[in-house]
């Protein structure tokens, strides 16, 4: 596995172990926010389309794997942002671990993208905002959150 690869799972590993509640959750949000927006760290090259699509897809789903974790060790502990119940049922209910961890992973990716080209980390900021919906108690609005708060129309071509 690329030496990149290889580092950010490292790190997700230990870090992901660590998340415990939606304090921490924040924490590694903005962690990995400040990877992914400097050029030359691991995560930016990781999450660029080149390489070995194998590779690329087996170093998607280990990640996938270490989010859904998390994703299920906060959920039993209830640190879901919103517990008010809808029809009967909470909304920690209705998260389902692996769907979480795609959507997340797909933020990330996706996000990444937009802000690499705009410089800006809104993009990714916004797709993580959605992505992190049912532990929204944990998200805050910290500078290294928001960004410029420029919308994607507004990107330059």
């Amino acid at each position: 596995m690329r030496t990149h690869f290889a580092e950010v799972l490292a790190r997700e590993s230990a870090c992901l172990a660590g998340v415990t509640d939606g304090a921490k959750l924040a924490g590694w949000r903005r962690r990995v926010v400040e990877e992914i927006m400097t050029p030359l760290s691991p995560y930016a090259s990781a999450l660029r389309q080149t390489g070995d699509i194998p590779e690329r897809a087996d170093f998607l789903d280990r990640w996938r794997e270490l989010i859904a974790e998390t994703v299920d060790r906060l959920l039993q502990s209830g640190a879901t942002g919103d517990t008010h119940s809808f029809s009967g049922q909470t909304r920690r209910a209705d998260v389902d671990a692996q769907k979480t961890a795609v959507l997340i992973l797909a933020a990330l990716h996706g996000g990444s993208t937009l802000s690499q080209i705009t410089e800006d980390p809104w993009p990714l900021n916004a797709a993580l905002d959605l992505a992190l919906a049912p532990f929204a108690a944990a998200e805050d609005n910290s500078p290294a959150r928001t960004g410029t708060s420029s919308p994607i129309g507004s990107m330059n071509p």
